[in-house]
């Protein structure tokens, strides 16, 4: 592809850069002009503000000044005439309005001048005016006298200032010298007015101008006090004052005002700083006023500055940012879409050139020669093929006429005429060869090019010539019919096969190659196979004949095939001549007649040698099984082992008898493989269950593995496959002396048929095997050598039922070995797998009831919460784990009564959690329940431990739980007395994981009191004690509650002489020697005398259920009877014999019986017989157990279609006997049934 044609990727994010960038820009350019106007605004309203409380100032000067022309029209009125009465007082004030015109002022009043010697005077002049309540105050005496005489308006809060004498306070004092000096008005600093109340009390001022007698001079201070007559003043409470002066903007502004002469008193502090309001508009004045300064300060208050508040300017800020970043996001789409279309044209520039270039490949690589002409026929275009196919190279071929390659074409309108349809011709190649092609021509553009295609049929031609060939030289007859039935090939195996010539049977109908009878009506089936043809093969269920020239029958079979060529449907007929096949199948049939009878002898004489065999056999086991019990203990060492000796020879004679008859089932073909789907994992776990103990006793390891990829569930025959395994086990086991016995499963993948191969490797270190006997050790009877027999025992046996059974599974299996140097059976089986299920997350412990905790570890749901109820109804709590590792995590941090645990686990082995848990020292004495599908290990044994194999019932569930609860032992109590805190308290935490309750004393004392207070099972002290030894401990405790019972252990870090423990031994005490921090010896000490020792409970003799039952023992092998009899003697069971079915059916109608043993194989009348008679016409309910030396598949379901209730093979088991007869005779008494009909 061309630099130019590759495709640029997209670029989304330079439309959106950019449309960021053009709103920020724009953005922060409307921010900053929106900026710049608050700026300008808030210079305008400072400014603005500035003049308003330049305004107040001058109001409130005004105001005063407004105040002192009041004062002096009062002091006209007063000096106007020698003595202004009340009521021309009053009357001159109304007219004043001051309330009304001058707000503000809170009392106008005059104050006359007196000396002491005018008192009286002036006291008289009072009551001569009827003023009887006017009193003057202060009462003490001064120099001078100024008392209020009138005041104005006169309310109630005024009236407390009348007599008040002015000159008895210093401020107002100050204020009124001042005036009397300058002689004009004088303003007094801030003072608290008469008229105030207790609530509401404000700050005020008062203005004083002085009043003069008229004619005297006033030049002078003292010519002024002379002249004096009185004081006109004003009262101003000052927060009344303010609002008298601004009105309604008192809301506007906040006034802060104060005497610079007096600045710890504020006449005014404004609302605002009290409300934590912090004003962005304040402005100071300095005001002089009457010889005082005040400091005026206004501040703008809310109200104010949300009048100034232009919501334009906010409103206009988020305009602008909206249409900047609508603009923003009109640009970035703009751009987004451009940038986008832009990259859908580069793409499909890109997609053009690619199809083009595609098409050039394509045109390039077909296998069919391809031509581009123009009108004139000249070529302008050709593919690879084209140059291979005319013997060129390309560039040689382009320019050339395309009517020098095809002969018998002069101009181009020849070429269209001819080449309108598919044809096939000649070709010449440039060098002049000719070439057999299929040719097609078509027109281009309206017919100013051509394009033309060759195919090169000469290996087509090469092909039908050696189908030709293959047709002749075919074994077989084959014939070509048309669709009108008539014969359009045959070739020479025909003409041999019928004896016709070829000559004769072309064009002839096919029915004359059948016989005469049958070719009326194959007419009508040849037209109904026309009419739907397809592939068939005749003569596979039915005999099918030709008819021979010279008229002979001949067998036949027949394939026919529909073939098509061009137009016409034709059928192709493969006769095979089966007169051979006829003979050979005839032959084979006589001789398949010879071998059955022949197997059937052969089976015959194997069930009768199983009976031979296993009828003395069944008597040698009995006895020999009686005598090594030596239950009557009259038998010496010797002679029990004798018949010890014998017993085990019985059962190697058993198991050689059972491997001959398995080896006869597999080489006859008689054995039946029984597919289910079976767990890998699970085979694996019964298999180590069962050969671990073995492994064990030899000191050897066992170890099985499952690699990865190995398919968790097949399909196979569980039984087959575990025999095969366990034969390989047991003689790997059983050639190694030391080292270790490997199982491993791996996969090697799946084969064509879709199964999956399996790998089962079995690796040993034993004495290993000379590779020229590796074919020996699997035929029947074969060992490496005589000395491998007497040593290692055997019969040669199991190896070649091991390959047999393999190769029945369509395996095979394989041996690596050499002497020194072990063994490794290899066995590859293919098996199917099964579906892989999803499982569900494992869930995490299950905790439910409550009571003593009990632990139970089983992956079936179902079976556990059978468990878990059954342990509710018996007071039990319970926690579940489905996996191994859930229970040794909960066993790691808790303690359980008893632990019910089954062996085959989805993660790990049931016996690896069984010996860690035992592992665990406060789980070392826990009892445990096994219970589980794999079968109890022979000779393995356990304390504490009990084995179940599945499925139990509930009688055997109940009986664990009366167990456990009868069993259920609580806490052991123990007492440690340890001086040491450091000793005491790690001692403490060793014992307490073991389980025990420990009460931890210092002293003789502390132990004393703890014994007296409570039960303990064991006692723990040491010697050295602070305040006593641990003699004299042990002598007390024992005076207050006797030591008997109760278990003693000395823990001292002293020796302890002989002397010393003969006075330890009159208490049975354990001496532990202290060694740090190792408390083994001392676990082991305590733990060895507290597990869980009942007392012996009284002891009821069992029940019996055999006792004195009545059994008919039928047989009629006298040893089998001996034997028999012996041994049902011994358990109390009443014996009556019968030789034969008639003998038997005699004693059933004379005596009562409890059960009926009965053998299969007895002369007069067999087992079957008498079974199916008793049963039958007797109306026998009683069980009937079949007895039966034959071990043959089908011997169990032929004798319980005969009748008998249970089976069992011979030899029998004294042990497998005894529990069979105990479950039957256990079962209540079925009554019989009825004859009567009603």
């Amino acid at each position: 592809m061309e630099d130019g044609a590759v495709e640029r990727p997209p670029r989304p994010w330079i439309p959106l850069l950019v449309a960021l960038c053009l709103l920020f820009g724009l953005g922060s350019l409307i921010f900053w002009q929106w900026s710049t106007l608050q700026k300008r605004e808030l210079e305008d309203s400072q400014h603005r503000f500035q003049l308003e409380a330049q305004d107040i100032g001058q109001r409130v000067v005004a105001r005063m000044q407004a105040y002192e022309m009041v004062l002096r029209g009062v002091s006209g009125l007063m000096t106007g005439s020698d003595r202004v009465s009340p009521v021309e007082w009053e009357r001159a004030l109304d007219q004043l309005q001051l309330q009304d015109r001058y707000p503000g002022i809170q009392a106008v009043a005059w104050s006359r001048f007196l000396l002491p010697e005018q008192l009286a005077e002036f006291r008289a002049e009072l009551q001569a005016e009827g003023r009887l309540d006017y009193q003057m105050f202060p009462a003490e005496q001064r120099d001078h006298y100024l008392p209020i005489d009138y005041v104005s308006p006169l309310d109630w809060r005024n009236r407390r200032v009348l007599g008040f004498d002015m000159l008895s306070e210093a401020i107002r004092r100050e204020a009124i010298e001042h005036s009397i000096d300058s002689g004009e008005a004088s303003l007094s600093g801030p003072v608290v007015l008469r008229q105030e109340i207790d609530v509401n009390v404000q700050q005020g001022v008062l203005l004083f101008l002085p009043v003069f007698r008229p004619g005297l001079p006033l030049n002078s201070a003292e010519q002024r006090r002379a002249a004096l007559l009185g004081v006109v003043h004003g009262a101003f409470r000052s927060h009344d004052l303010m609002e008298g002066i601004l009105g309604s903007q008192t809301r506007r502004f906040d006034i802060v005002l104060k005497d610079l002469q007096a600045q710890d008193i504020q006449l005014l502090s404004g609302e605002t700083q009290a409300n934590g309001w912090k004003p962005r508009f304040r402005n100071h004045l300095e005001l002089p006023l009457y010889g005082r300064v005040w400091s005026l300060d206004v501040i703008g208050t809310v109200e104010y500055e949300r009048s100034l508040v232009d919501r334009t300017g906010t409103l206009g800020l988020w305009a602008g940012l909206a249409a900047a970043l609508l603009l923003a996001m009109l640009v970035g789409g703009y751009l987004y879409q451009r940038e986008r279309k832009l990259h859908i044209s580069e793409k499909a520039a890109v997609e053009l050139q690619e199809r083009e270039e595609r098409f050039r490949m394509l045109v390039e690589r077909l296998p069919v020669a391809t031509l581009l002409c123009d009108a004139k026929g000249r070529i302008e275009m050709a593919n690879r093929s084209a140059a291979e196919l005319f013997d060129c190279t390309l560039n040689g071929l382009i320019g050339e006429t395309v009517l020098r390659v095809l002969p018998n074409i002069e101009s181009p309108q020849d070429l269209l005429e001819q080449l309108s349809e598919s044809d096939e011709r000649m070709v010449r190649t440039l060098r002049g060869e000719s070439i057999p092609v299929s040719i097609s021509l078509n027109p281009l553009h309206e017919g100013s090019s051509y394009l033309i295609n060759l195919v090169d049929l000469r290996a087509r031609k090469v092909a039908e010539e050696r189908f030709r060939l293959v047709v002749e030289a075919s074994p077989n007859a084959i014939v070509l019919v048309d669709g009108l039935g008539r014969i359009a090939m045959v070739n020479r195996q025909t003409e041999l096969l019928f004896g016709y010539e070829r000559q004769m049977l072309l064009g002839e109908p096919v029915e004359m190659l059948l016989p005469a009878a049958l070719r009326g009506s194959h007419v009508a089936m040849r037209r109904g196979y026309q009419a739907m043809p397809e592939q068939r093969r005749m003569g596979g269920n039915r005999e099918l004949f030709g008819q021979h020239r010279e008229g002979k029958m001949i067998p036949l079979e027949v394939g026919l095939s529909p073939i098509r060529s061009g137009d016409e449907n034709l059928v192709q007929a493969v006769i095979i001549d089966i007169s051979e096949r006829k003979a050979a199948e005839q032959k084979l049939r006589e001789q398949a007649e010879q071998l059955l009878l022949a197997n059937r002898y052969k089976s015959e004489f194997l069930a009768n040698m199983s009976h031979e065999l296993r009828t003395p056999l069944n008597s040698i086991l009995i006895l020999s099984d009686q005598l090594r019990q030596n239950l009557a203990g009259n038998l010496t060492e010797k002679q029990t082992k004798h018949a010890d000796i014998v017993h085990r020879a019985g059962s190697d004679l058993l198991q050689l008898i059972n491997d001959v008859l398995d080896l006869a089932k597999v080489e006859s073909g008689r054995m039946q493989l029984k597919l289910e789907p079976i767990n890998v994992q699970d085979v694996l776990v019964e298999l180590d269950a069962s050969l671990r103990p073995m492994a064990e006793i030899k000191g050897l390891r066992l170890h099985t593995q499952i690699e990865a990829g190995v398919p968790r569930v097949i399909h196979t025959d569980r039984v087959r496959l575990h025999q095969i395994l366990r034969n390989l086990l047991s003689n790997a086991l059983k050639f190694t002396d030391q080292g270790e016995v490997t199982l491993s499963v791996s996969s090697q993948g799946r084969q064509e048929d879709e199964r999956e191969l399996l790998c089962f490797a079995v690796r040993d270190s034993g004495i290993g095997i000379d590779p020229a006997q590796h074919e020996q050790v699997f035929h029947a009877f074969q060992q490496i050598d005589g000395s491998t027999s007497r040593r290692f025992g055997g019969t040669g046996l199991g190896l070649a039922i091991t390959r047999q059974l393999v190769l029945a599974l369509d395996g095979d299996i394989h041996l690596q070995s050499a002497p020194g140097q072990g063994s490794t059976f290899t066995v590859r089986l293919p098996v199917q797998t099964a579906a892989i299920t999803i499982e569900a997350p494992v869930e995490g412990p299950q905790r439910a009831g409550d009571g003593p905790p009990l632990l139970i570890v089983e992956d079936d749901a179902n079976f556990a919460s059978v468990i878990a109820e059954e342990a509710h109804a018996h007071g039990f709590s319970s926690v579940h784990c489905r996996t191994g590792l859930q229970a040794l995590g909960v066993l790691q941090q808790e303690s359980f009564n008893a632990v019910i645990l089954d062996i085959l686990l989805p993660d790990l082995s049931g016996w690896q959690l069984f010996r860690r848990l035992r592992a665990q020292p406060n789980h070392r004495y826990t009892p445990v329940h096994i219970i589980s599908c794999v079968p109890q290990p022979a000779g393995w044994n356990d304390d504490g431990t009990r084995y179940l194999v599945k499925p139990i019932g509930r009688d055997e569930l109940e009986q664990v739980f009366l167990e456990l609860q009868h069993g259920a032992v609580q806490e052991q109590a123990l007492l440690l007395v340890e001086d040491v805190e450091v000793e005491r308290e790690h001692y403490r935490e060793q014992l307490t994981s073991l389980g025990f309750q420990v009460t931890a004393c210092a002293n003789g004392d502390q132990a004393r009191l703890a014994y007296m207070q409570g039960q303990f099972s064991a006692l723990v002290v040491d010697l050295d004690l602070p305040d006593q030894d641990g003699f004299a401990l042990l002598d007390s405790l024992n005076q207050l509650r006797t030591l008997q019972g109760t278990r003693v252990v000395i823990n001292t870090g002293v020796d302890v002489n002989q002397q010393t423990l003969q006075r330890l031994r009159r208490y049975s005490a354990v001496v532990v020697r202290k060694h740090g921090d190792d408390t083994e010896a001392l676990g082991q000490a305590v733990q060895g005398f507290l597990v869980d020792v009942r007392a012996p409970e009284p002891t009821h003799a069992r029940v019996n259920p055999l006792q004195g039952r009545r059994i008919l023992l039928v047989d009629d092998d006298v040893r089998n009877v001996y034997a028999l009899t012996a041994l049902l003697d011994e358990v109390g069971l009443r014996v009556s014999t019968a030789k034969d079915g008639l003998e038997a059916i005699a004693s059933y109608q004379r005596d009562p019986f409890d059960l009926i043993l009965m053998d299969m194989a007895m002369p007069n009348m067999d087992g079957y017989t008498a079974t199916r008679l008793l049963k039958q016409e007797h109306g026998c309910v009683i069980p009937i157990i079949a007895l039966t030396a034959h071990a043959m598949k089908g011997d169990r379901e032929k004798c319980i279609t005969a009748g008998a209730d249970d089976y069992m093979a011979k030899p029998i088991k004294r042990d497998e006997l005894l529990e069979l007869l105990e479950r039957w005779l256990s079962m209540p008494p079925v009554p019989p049934l009825s004859n009567d009909l009603t």
